[in-house]
């Protein structure tokens, strides 16, 4: 028993502690009970974690999706289990600054996408660019949408590999969502410069289930996800899990509007205790409206009639009082060129098919192949750059193969690998039309023309990677991995710079990468660890003709790294603190910025970038039904040597969406009631200011802000159904997505985050 006096103390934390997130922090974050290891408790249970409703009493760290076998909260935090090093593993023993979130986590929180998932993971931007989700940690990232412009986060699905449109697809039926900020080149190769982001699928049991997922809330939001499980028998399973999500528009031309149909379907087989085959298929179609960028950056000066008279630079400023009305109405209609904005118009067709089959070849030795196949056509027929319509496409045709050997004999844990890929891109922008391809020319004018044109983009590679973790002595381990990979690129286009050239690039990179660490457990509870490794991204090209005195040629980026830091836990169990910091040095980093007014947006090699910084994370279960988490990231990402060919200069300056501060917090209270119990949880999230782009363009910069998310659910005794209310961005702070510079009056436009949302929610498993 808790002293009552003591009870109330801790209840007056957790009120402070409240308080101050909703003072400092202002606004929105995450949902707390969930996160793993930087902020969180939740256990996954080493095959799929639980998901869905709760047992009767949480008996993790209040984890709503904690299984009947999780440590109580009596023994203290509950362990997490994640994959990040391609083998299941400990969090609190992975020598690496992880966020692990099951999905039933995800569910509560009420994200449902990769851009809502943002506000759980410290030093992080997930934004939306049409169809694209930009992916950010600590800093980097790539934030051009085009096709020659390869991604600097790798982003996987079951293992495979997964093009930046496909990261827009609906989070759902998911078993664990993990990141992996900072290198990952060994283990992930060419993509992974500036982190990895994994998401496993949950898998088929054999047993018969059946549960799903239902949530209404405002903007007309209809959202319903169904999953039905099929034990064949002991050895053969079947999941069929099934997605809808219907919003209007969060814009006010309809635009940024959701009706998405997404479909999975997964077998298990089993024969024996040595060998498992899982496979899984997915298709995701989108009918929505996708966004329509607004002009930031203006104030309008209107006369004394109410006429325009101009516009005056306000860099927080948005045309109207609604920043989401992408129209232009009353007196600025006269600066819609084209006509007034419309509601923009898509295609999206995304099939993608994995499989993973381990087999136990004896003396604790596994052999795994994962292959995987992913089509997708992305093309967003009509959006609006401000007043500008615009079109884009890209089309991909993927094939990833990987097979590794894994063993552990008790001393020595190690894995050795192959991989391959081929995939084969074409991407098409213009700007200036209605009409997409095709369209007729502008008068007077350089519309339509092509922002980007490549008309084939071949990449090849393959790799072979292995790493090693030694336990010198029972406190002392040591581990070494390395990666030697070959990376091909082909491709040809017509230039940008006059829109008529062809252009071609044939470029191969030979690259070996390698990680060096050690990890040493000073208490049972208490592990240091540092390490040090490498990685690159492959080099690709500009989209004009390579000519004398100018090549089209981005080189290869580089990075060295080195972290180290803390993992323990105090007080029985009940409270984790976790610490890392971390230098990274860049070289060659690639930068792109885009600016609308331009035909040709270059891509730039930075020489040098570092980006040093500290993560701490704190998580502390007072009691069984309190928890209070803490993420408090900082990093200084700057320029040291960016000087473009024609001299201008970007030493100095921060890098796109890198914020110096993030701050996630949040505290969960569950109240016991004679059948079930009932959670409340509230937390937020505060980020620094950033630029969108590397320049730092007028219009591009967001200030300083704060999120507040909060959910209220009622947990039923069996475990079986659940419902509640839930509320994100309660502050309804307005927060720029990707940005670009230029616009009509510009001197920007951007993509917005999602306004305040909220709904209830119901789920049930049988």
């Amino acid at each position: 028993m808790i002293d009552p006096r003591r009870k109330a103390g801790l209840y007056a934390i957790v009120g402070l502690a409240a308080f101050a997130l909703g003072d400092v922090a202002g606004a929105q974050s995450s949902p707390p009970a969930p996160i793993a290891g930087q902020a969180a408790g939740t256990q996954t249970t080493g095959g799929t974690a639980t998901t869905d409703a709760p047992p009767p009493v949480p008996t993790g760290p209040a984890a709503p999706n904690a299984s009947p076998d999780t440590q109580s909260a009596e023994s203290g935090l509950a362990d997490i289990v994640v994959t990040a090093n391609k083998r299941s593993e400990n969090l609190q023993r992975t020598p690496a600054a992880i966020t692990a979130i099951t999905g039933a986590a995800l569910a509560q929180a009420g994200v449902t996408t990769l851009t809502a998932a943002q506000e759980l993971i410290p030093a992080a931007r997930f934004h939306q660019e049409g169809n694209t989700v930009q992916v950010f940690l600590r800093g980097v990232g790539s934030n051009l949408d085009f096709v020659n412009v390869q991604p600097s986060v790798a982003f996987n699905f079951n293992g495979v590999f997964i093009p930046r449109e496909g990261t827009s697809v609906g989070l759902y039926d998911v078993d664990r969502f993990e990141v992996l900020p900072g290198p990952q080149g060994t283990l992930y190769g060419r993509s992974a410069i500036g982190g990895t982001v994994n998401v496993s699928f949950n898998r088929p049991e054999f047993k018969d289930s059946v549960s799903g997922l239902l949530e209404a809330g405002n903007y007309n939001l209809a959202h319903a996800t169904l999953m039905g499980n099929l034990g064949v028998s002991d050895k053969f399973a079947v999941r069929l899990s099934l997605d809808g999500t219907y919003r209007d528009g969060y814009e006010v031309t309809g635009s940024d509007s959701r009706k998405d149909f997404s479909a999975r379907l997964s077998t298990l087989w089993q024969p024996s205790s040595d060998l498992t085959v899982y496979w899984w298929g997915y298709t995701a179609q989108k009918y929505g409206h996708t966004p329509n960028l607004v002009n930031k950056g203006s104030t309008p000066i209107l006369g004394a009639d109410g006429s325009l008279q101009g516009f005056a630079y306000n860099e927080g400023a948005f045309l109207t009082a609604n920043p989401y009305n992408d129209t232009r109405p009353g007196p600025l209609a006269s600066t819609a060129i084209f006509g007034q904005p419309t509601t923009a118009i898509q295609h999206y067709d995304n099939w993608a098919t994995g499989a993973q089959i381990d087999l136990k070849l004896g003396h604790n030795i596994t052999l795994t192949y994962i292959p995987g196949y992913v089509f997708l056509d992305s093309t967003d027929k009509l959006y609006w750059l401000g007043v500008l319509p615009a079109y884009q496409q890209a089309i991909y045709h993927e094939t990833t193969h990987e097979l590794r050997l894994s063993g552990d004999t008790g001393k020595l844990n190690w894995l050795a690998g192959l991989y391959g890929y081929s995939t084969v891109q074409s991407g098409e922008a213009l700007v200036g039309t209605t009409v997409g391809p095709g369209g007729p020319a502008v008068a007077g004018t350089p519309f339509p023309f092509h922002s980007s044109n490549v008309q084939r983009n071949l990449l090849r590679g393959a790799a072979v990677f292995g790493q090693a973790t030694y336990s010198v002595t029972d406190l002392l381990r040591l581990t070494v991995g390395g990666r030697y990979g070959i990376d091909n690129v082909k491709a040809h286009g017509i230039s940008l710079d006059d829109q008529v050239t062809p252009y071609t690039f044939d470029g191969t990179d030979h690259r070996f990468d390698y990680k060096l660490g050690a990890q040493y457990d000073i208490a049972p509870r208490i592990m240091l660890y540092v390490q040090y490794q490498t990685g690159y991204q492959p080099e690709t090209f500009n989209e004009v003709a390579d000519l004398p005195g100018r090549s089209n040629l981005v080189k290869t980026g580089t990075l060295q790294s080195i972290a180290g830091g803390f993992k323990a836990r105090f007080f029985d169990n009940t409270l984790q603190v976790n610490d890392e910091v971390f230098y990274s040095t860049y070289h060659n980093l690639a930068q792109q910025a885009y600016d609308a007014s331009k035909l040709f947006n270059p891509i730039f090699n930075a020489g040098k970038v570092t980006i040093p910084g500290n993560q701490l994370d704190i998580l502390w279960q007072p009691t069984r039904d309190d928890r209070i988490n803490l993420s408090v990231s900082y990093i200084k990402d700057r320029n040291k040597d960016f000087v473009t060919p024609s001299g201008q200069s970007f030493n100095g300056l921060a890098g796109p969406y890198a914020a110096d501060w993030t701050i996630n917090g949040g505290v969960s209270h569950d109240f016991q009631m004679t059948r079930g119990y009932v959670r409340a949880e509230t937390d937020a999230r505060f980020e620094s200011s950033w630029f969108a782009d590397y320049v730092h363009n007028p219009g591009t910069r967001q200030e300083p802000y704060a999120k507040l998310n909060a959910t209220l659910t009622y947990y039923g005794e069996s475990g079986r159904w659940n419902a509640g209310l839930w509320g994100r961005n309660l502050t309804d702070k307005t927060v720029i997505a990707a940005t670009a510079a230029a616009g009509i009056p510009g001197p920007a436009t951007a993509y917005l985050d999602e306004p305040r949302t909220y709904g209830v929610r119901a789920g049930f498993k049988f």
